[in-house]
């Protein structure tokens, strides 16, 4: 029910309660099919409203705070930052949110499912669209179908049967759900499939408008639930007959974000076992070739051979008449088998021929068992591959799927699927804390590498922390930006306790970005010149 006309219906509204009197901050995409529009509440948030297009399974949700990278990001719609927000509301119609705002302009949200998109308008003109516009010919087009109001429509058959059982017979449509789908505006597949499994199996006329009274009333009054089901994905609803397991929401939009964050991790792990799989079942597909490939029985024979002409050759040493490229022999191991003709080195007598003849003999043997060895080893690595690839289909997270990797390290060793190389990626001389998944704090040993994390190490829009006043380590907190109060001060209380005032009930901690810290002349290692430094009060704490 993601994209379905009631879901938006009720996020509309309870946009419109927090941004009536609100303001737009900016609009830009960070990825593709993806626009946020940042925006401030009316109590002076910061949201963000993020419209992803061309997915089936992502449409709209939002998020607290800024967190727009500084890199790779595209600035849209320049002309309505720090408009006004007047008002949220749904088309009564179709699919459609607009955000109203001042100077006539509006932000129109177009949540349809395959052409979803987010236009720029002032007056009736479209100006803008982070997607390529419509046609003009196919808009005027739209504009004349006249569709009938959704709501209103429903609630006229919920409330009159008469006219439900004469619009169910005035279609043209043989089938029961292609009926109710023609004549229910806003009902889309899924709750023409949820109305007949209702009514069960007569579909009675008048069952049917009875089960459509009550679904109508569930979409008004809307029960928010996220069923995770780790093989399809989660799924989002808002009737009131979730499953047992789904977890409940007290509004739309805390259920779309749920939903949002689960399904992006839905998508990632399923993209990760995909390459954790595909690289699986490769290496189990380069075994068996190998497993294939080795025919011990075949080279049993060739060292067989190789030993019998060497013992032709021993006996036919004197032999009058012989080519230097061959020579025929009477075969008196076998007897009853015709003469053979056997190839020589030209360059080497008889003698040296039959020894080279028994040296081959002996490398296929000695081929022969190391193959034996290696078999026993190849045949190991496919039960333990085996064994990954059932244990890889059962991950339901990239928590999981990192855990997978750190528990089956060494076996993926052996494999070859982890580089064993002395030349893989060395750790960095700083000390390294994980703040959150994305933010990462590195902290500085000693004075020159203090140097190196400040003026080798960090970006120009990573925050450098440190203790104000007093000696201590430089700190480097990357993965946030200024706006992330909460990052920023658990790395002010690992930057307060790698300073000489560690013991100090609280410390202050000055923070900028490293672009406003520079070295300064007859300066010792270390030392720097900080501007537009921020102060924040932490308590000294190893994270």
């Amino acid at each position: 029910m993601l994209r379905n006309y009631f879901t938006l219906y009720h996020l509309a509204r309870e946009l419109h309660e927090l941004l009536e009197g609100g303001f737009v901050f900016e609009v830009y995409s960070q990825q593709k099919n993806e626009i946020t529009i940042s925006l401030i509440t009316n109590k002076g948030d910061h949201l963000q409203l993020i419209i992803v297009t061309g997915h089936p399974r992502l449409c709209v949700y939002t998020r607290q705070g800024l967190n727009r990278k500084h890199r790779n990001t595209a600035e849209l719609m320049p002309e309505i930052s720090e408009k006004k927000i007047s008002g949220v509301i749904i088309d009564p119609r179709d699919r459609i949110i607009r955000l109203q705002l001042a100077e006539n302009y509006a932000i129109i949200l177009q949540l349809f499912s395959a052409k979803t998109n987010v236009l720029l308008e002032t007056g009736d003109k479209v100006i803008n669209a982070f997607k390529k516009n419509p046609p003009a010919s196919r808009l005027e087009k739209q504009e004349k179908i006249i569709r009938p109001e959704i709501l209103r429509s429903l609630e006229a058959l919920v409330y009159n049967p008469n006219l439900f059982v004469d619009r169910l017979q005035e279609t043209g449509v043989q089938d029961t759900a292609g009926k109710l789908g023609q004549m229910l505006p806003g009902f889309d597949r899924l709750l023409v499939r949820e109305l007949l499994c209702r009514c069960g199996k007569k579909c009675l006329q008048k069952e049917i408008h009875t089960q459509l009274s009550a679904l109508f009333y569930e979409l008004l009054d809307p029960l928010p639930s996220v069923n995770l089901d780790t093989k399809k994905g989660p799924l989002f609803s808002i009737l009131h007959n979730p499953e047992k397991n789904a977890v409940r929401f007290d509004s739309v939009l805390d259920g779309l974000n749920f939903y949002s964050i689960k399904t992006w991790q839905h998508l990632t792990t399923r993209k990760l076992v995909h390459d954790l799989g595909g690289l699986l079942r490769q290496k189990k597909k380069k075994i068996a070739g190998e497993l294939a490939h080795f025919q011990p029985e075949k080279l049993k024979k060739q060292a067989e051979e190789y030993e019998r002409n060497g013992h032709l050759l021993m006996a036919n040493l004197y032999h009058p008449n012989h080519n230097k490229e061959h020579i025929t022999v009477t075969n008196f191991l076998d007897p009853s088998s015709p003469s053979m003709v056997i190839p020589l080195k030209p360059e080497l007598n008889l003698q040296q021929n039959a020894a080279a003849f028994f040296r081959k003999a002996s490398k296929t043997r000695d081929k022969i068992e190391g193959g034996m060895r290696r078999k026993a080893v190849v045949q190991k690595q496919q039960r333990e591959l085996d064994n990954l690839i059932m244990l890889s289909a059962g991950l339901s997270s990239p928590s999981e799927v990192r855990s997978f990797y750190e528990t089956h390290r060494p076996t993926l060793k052996i494999l070859g699927l982890e580089s064993t190389s002395k030349k893989e990626k060395r750790e960095l001389p700083f000390r390294k804390f994980a703040i959150t998944q994305n933010t990462v704090l590195y902290v500085g040993k000693n004075a020159r590498n203090n140097e190196q994390l400040t003026f080798s190490f960090a970006k120009q829009n990573d925050i450098w922390l440190h203790a104000r006043g007093t000696s201590g380590s430089h700190c480097i907190l990357r993965g946030a930006s200024m706006q992330h109060s909460t990052e920023i001060m658990r790395a002010a209380e690992i930057a307060a306790y790698y300073s000489a005032a560690k013991h100090s009930e609280l410390v202050p901690v000055m923070y900028t970005e490293k672009k406003y810290v520079r070295r300064a002349k007859n300066l010792p290692p270390g030392q720097v010149l900080v501007e537009k430094e921020k102060v924040i009060m932490a308590q000294p704490s190893k994270y």
